[in-house]
């Protein structure tokens, strides 16, 4: 009996690497491929895969949403279906809200896509993947909203929270009556502090730690 899989993400070398990875799996047929969420639900409800290695952050996203709202989507919409999330994220608070929102597995892309197959067979053997090496949320963060505010100054505080609330980095130069090189050093500043290395990463930290209510 073969299992049908599905993969989707946005980058067509990534596609390209899991079909690779997946190729020497004979009892693994990849069934579909999608590059964005509307795609990838269309071929869920068509293929019936038993399990979906999806990115974790693809556009277009507009109907469905990406990230966690997508993981919970899927869910929610294909309770069956194992799913295993591919992603730059790091950041241990991050990956801990992908298991919450339904994520069976989650493989860092920093990694590299080799143990791609060893999380896949464990998600479809109804167990949990977790990437090696990476610290618990308990180990690696702070454990209320309060000591993650602590760690920034308050400068870097109000451009975050401005930042998080849609304005852009010129936008909060100019309320703030700074310079916008100024801004962006504040702003990559609390990233590293917070350990997140992009713009989505920070923003899914913000909802997820609740930091501004």
């Amino acid at each position: 009996m073969t299992t049908r899989i599905l993969i989707a993400d946005d980058h067509p070398i990534v596609l390209a690497g899991i079909r690779d990875v997946l190729a020497g799996e004979l009892d693994l047929d990849v069934v579909g491929e999608a590059a964005d969420p509307a795609t990838l639900i269309e071929l869920m409800t068509s293929t019936l895969p038993h399990a979906v290695i999806t990115d974790y952050s693809m556009p277009g996203g507009d109907s469905f949403g990406d990230g966690i709202k997508l993981i919970s989507f899927l869910r929610r919409s294909f309770p069956d279906v194992r799913l295993l999330v591919l992603t730059m994220v790091s950041n241990p608070s991050l990956v801990a809200a992908m298991y919450a929102a339904g994520a069976s597995g989650v493989v860092l892309k920093s990694h590299g896509l080799g143990s791609l197959v060893q999380a896949l067979r464990t998600v479809l053997a109804d167990r949990v993947y977790r990437p090696p090496g990476l610290l618990p949320v308990a180990a690696a963060e702070p454990a209320d909203a309060e000591a993650v505010l602590a760690r920034l100054s308050p400068r870097e505080l109000e451009v975050i929270r401005l930042f998080t609330g849609g304005m852009s980095v010129g936008d909060i130069a100019r309320q703030l009556q700074r310079s916008a090189k100024t801004v962006s050093t504040q702003k990559i500043n609390a990233m590293r502090k917070l350990g997140v290395d992009s713009d989505q990463a920070l923003i899914e930290y913000c909802l997820q730690s609740s930091m501004f209510g």
